[in-house]
């Protein structure tokens, strides 16, 4: 009888037990209203059971616990992927500021620029920051350069057509080899050497 009666109450404790187990995963709310597990000391004691943070508060004359919101879970955050660092490409140097000088002299001014039987007054980049000026003129197809400086007061000339005036003192010369025309002016405009290549005028200045 004794060994039966022992058996019974083995059997109701299991079954409670399982059933205490069942409940708490399958109402998990359930389980966490039941309250923590420890005895509440003092009102504003303050604990994280089963996912909740609980308060003790007093109700009644007796301290029991309070349950309060759900605690967030932390998530480990991936780890941030470094990017590349940009390798500074490194740009070519600024040319500095003057003319680029050939064989045939410096650039002045492209062929099509001077017709034939013109006269045209180009200033030029001789060198850095130096830009002097220089009668240009194509007569029967060939090109000529000549001194923009009067010789017989220093005046710069100007182009009147197809003739190089000085307005200063009315002195004309030959668009061709800078001789003096008319005028005071009795020496002629210095003549430079000038070339024509692949559509370009240079001057040896």
């Amino acid at each position: 009888m004794t060994s039966w009666l022992n058996k019974v109450a083995h059997r109701r404790i299991f079954l409670g037990g399982l059933g205490a187990s069942l409940l708490t995963m399958l109402f998990p709310t359930l389980a966490a209203a039941a309250g923590p597990t420890i005895k509440a000391a003092k009102v504003g004691q303050k604990i994280v059971w089963r996912g909740y943070v609980y308060t003790v508060v007093k109700s009644k004359g007796k301290l029991v616990w309070k349950q309060g919101a759900k605690v967030a879970v932390a998530t480990a955050s991936a780890t941030p992927t470094t990017s590349p660092t940009p390798t500074a490409t490194s740009s070519p140097a600024p040319t500095p500021s003057g003319p680029v000088v050939t064989a045939d002299g410096v650039a002045a001014l492209k062929s099509v620029e001077l017709k034939d039987g013109q006269v045209k007054i180009v200033e030029v980049n001789t060198a850095k920051n130096q830009y002097p000026s220089f009668a240009f003129s194509r007569v029967q197809g060939k090109v000529h350069a000549l001194s923009t400086v009067c010789t017989h007061a220093g005046c710069k000339v100007v182009a009147d057509k197809s003739e190089i005036v000085c307005n200063c003192h009315m002195s004309y010369f030959s668009p061709v080899d800078g001789a003096a025309l008319a005028g005071p002016a009795r020496l002629p405009l210095t003549k430079y050497e000038v070339t024509e290549r692949d559509g370009t005028i240079y001057i040896k200045p």
